[in-house]
């Protein structure tokens, strides 16, 4: 299948917390992957595509610092995992880099040193 991606994405593994925008229901999911115009995620719960969500990001930034921003996005794709109870979710970010330009920084500079695993 080809990469429709038009941003490269960073493999990164990290607990997240999600609310659906507009309510305060928090989920944990976990991030697979990053880019500064999306992120990937695998949750229990079946988002729905063009849903509205706000995804709570910490990220380590060197050895003693961590980056927290609470980003907002749209779920661009959702697909169900082969286990039946998990699902693959792709949420699209808009202007990150106006929003949240220390995390855009930081996901540049990880994308000029090839990715990064946390």
């Amino acid at each position: 299948m080809p990469e429709r991606r038009k941003y490269p994405r960073i493999p990164l593994i990290s607990i997240a917390r999600l609310t659906p925008q507009g309510m305060e229901t928090v989920r944990s999911v976990l991030v697979r992957d990053i880019s500064t115009h999306g992120v990937g995620i695998y949750s229990e719960e079946p988002y729905e595509k063009g849903e509205l969500v706000v995804i709570h990001l910490a990220l380590a930034a060197g050895q003693e610092e961590t980056i927290t921003e609470s980003i907002a996005g749209e779920v661009a794709w959702v697909a169900p995992l082969p286990d039946g109870t998990h699902y693959s979710v792709g949420i699209r970010f808009d202007k990150m880099e106006i929003e949240k330009p220390r995390l855009y920084e930081h996901i540049k500079q990880l994308e000029g040193m090839g990715g990064g695993q946390y």
